[in-house]
């Protein structure tokens, strides 16, 4: 049988850090990140591609994204109960708490709002953002209310 996931070997400053597991849980967060950067940068150098090639390119980061989710969902079905119950709140909360600002910046936009950049919504980077966000602040409540 498996040695279970301690979540302290994924705080920096905990005696049980590993850098190697670390990067291994969030290896695919990079990979989406460049692939996003990427992506933009090409639609935005070519504005004159098909509608459907600047769309599928825009879907791209979608997939390594995907992957990162599965390496998290991977993670925590090793840890043990309660810190099973704390990510899965923690990621409840980053979960609604990221509906609630794009339903937020969605409202005020439809009432031409100036929202200056997020004038068609947060999109997948702010999506991305958002979520971690809120996780951690959702992560630092959880463990505190477990104490």
């Amino acid at each position: 049988m498996e040695k279970p996931h301690l979540m302290e070997s994924l705080e920096p400053c905990s005696d049980q850090y590993s850098f190697k597991k670390d990067l291994r849980l969030n290896a695919w967060l990079g990979v989406t990140i460049v692939v996003y950067f990427s992506v933009s940068a090409l639609n935005s150098w070519n504005p004159d591609w098909s509608p459907l090639l600047r769309g599928s390119l825009a879907l791209a980061p979608l997939i390594p994204g995907m992957l990162y989710i599965r390496s998290w969902m991977r993670f925590i079905r090793r840890v043990d109960e309660l810190q099973r119950r704390i990510q899965l709140e923690a990621f409840l909360f980053a979960a609604m708490g990221t509906v609630i600002i794009e339903t937020a910046v969605s409202i005020l936009n439809a009432h031409e709002v100036s929202m200056g950049p997020l004038k068609h919504g947060l999109g997948i980077g702010g999506s991305f953002m958002s979520m971690m966000f809120l996780w951690s602040v959702g992560w630092a409540i959880a463990k505190c209310r477990y104490k």
